[in-house]
Parts: structure tokens; C-alpha cells; sequence
């Protein structure tokens, strides 16, 4: 977590958040982008709790109802990463696999599978997620390794620990442990129905990077 991360003084977070909602929220003709790091602001502000949650609510539905751009995109991102508790691997090569967090509903995934597995044939792997999120509220990576006996609370730290060792070589770290204000956006969430920004970009948060080079594998489905 970068420890200079800071906000505006509350006045004036207060009004930029007003002068953002006014743009984003006017409607599918009128309304307008927000820059790059108007976005990581107000997302900030959202992580920390420092807006208030309709507030919150609306801007993360009104991103997603004009359609976030990119730069909307790289300012939500760059927000979850200044607040992620990130740790290096002492591995010169490391597998970063990221599922959708909210998981799969139709069918049990395989990809929890896979860490194990390619850390037998020498590559350190991490995976990450979280334990139930809307909308799907589906089966995820957490599940299927807690119900093997697997330790799913491990900080960041110990998850390091267990990818430099080449006894073991994978692990799993859940977003309570490496940026829990961010978790605790999970009932806003809920509540919101609809998915947001944050479904798009948190599995790009890092949590784990290697001294190296770190790989990321990732995917997506859409019409």
C-alpha cells in the first residue's frame, strides 16, 4: 500500500464529487467523461469510506451506465492499486491467475486447480479473490480451496513466504487480507444489484509480484 495515498480535505471531496455525478449521470445523450484521475479520486474517496454510500452507489452505477472509458478504467484501477497491502515474491518468475471475482454459477471452475499444478512443474502461481460477490454470488476460487483445507486467510506476507519456497511454490490471498477496505465495499455491492467498475479492475490489484517478472492470466466473457 503506497502510505502517500491521500484525499482532498472533505469540502472539497465533497465537490468533486457533486461536479462529477452532475456529468456522469445526466442521462445516455448528455453525459460526459471524467478524467483519469478524477476517477482514482472518487473511487478513493469510495474506498475509504470518506463519500457518502448513495453517493458511491451512484457514481459506480452512473460509470457503468455511460460506459467507462479508458482512462475511467486506468483511474478506478490505479485507485485499487494505491490501497492494495502488496508483497514481493523472492521468485524471479510468477504466475498471477485471476478469475472474475464473483465466480461461476453454471459450472465448477478448474482454475483453482491450477496453482498446485504448476507450481509441481516450477512455476510459482498466486491466485486471489474473495469469498461471495454479486452479481453472480457464484463458486470461487476460495470455496473450492477452503473446502480442500486449504488456509484461505493468509496475509500477503505468508503468501510470499509459501511461493519462494520450492517445496510449495503457490498460494491464494483473498482481498480482506491485501486491501480490506476495498472488501468492505462488498455489501454496497450487494446492494447496487449491478456489477461496476470495480468487477472490471480488481483482478488487476497485484496483490503478489514477483522480484522479477510478474505474469498475469486472466479472462473474460462478453457478447
Amino acid at each position: 500500500m503506497n502510505d502517500a495515498v491521500s484525499l482532498p480535505d472533505p469540502e472539497e471531496l465533497d465537490r468533486m464529487m457533486f461536479s462529477i455525478i452532475q456529468r456522469i449521470a445526466t442521462g445516455p445523450d448528455l453525459s460526459k467523461d471524467i478524467s483519469e484521475e478524477e476517477a482514482r479520486l472518487g473511487l478513493l474517496g469510495v474506498i475509504q469510506n470518506a463519500v457518502d454510500p448513495v453517493r458511491a452507489a451512484i457514481f459506480l452505477i452512473a460509470l457503468r451506465m455511460k460506459r467507462e472509458t479508458r482512462e475511467e478504467n486506468r483511474g478506478a484501477l490505479q485507485a485499487i492499486l494505491d490501497t492494495t497491502r502488496r508483497a514481493t515474491v523472492e521468485v524471479d518468475e510468477l504466475l498471477d491467475l485471476a478469475d472474475p471475482y464473483d465466480g461461476y454459477n453454471r459450472t465448477l471452475p478448474a482454475s483453482p486447480f491450477l496453482p498446485p499444478l504448476l507450481a509441481e512443474l516450477g512455476i510459482p502461481t498466486v491466485s486471489h479473490g474473495l469469498d461471495r460477490v454479486g452479481p453472480k454470488y457464484g463458486i470461487t476460487h476460495r470455496h473450492v480451496l477452503a473446502a480442500a483445507g486449504v488456509d484461505v486467510d493468509q496475509n500477503t506476507s505468508a503468501a510470499a513466504a509459501r511461493l519462494a519456497d520450492p517445496d510449495i511454490g503457490w498460494a491464494y490471498v483473498d482481498q480482506a487480507q491485501y486491501n480490506p477496505k476495498l472488501h468492505d465495499l462488498v455489501e454496497l455491492r450487494r446492494k447496487m444489484i449491478k456489477r461496476s467498475v470495480i468487477t472490471t479492475v480488481e483482478v488487476l490489484a497485484k496483490p503478489l509480484v514477483a522480484r522479477g517478472r510478474t505474469h498475469f492470466v486472466t479472462g473474460y466473457v462478453h457478447k
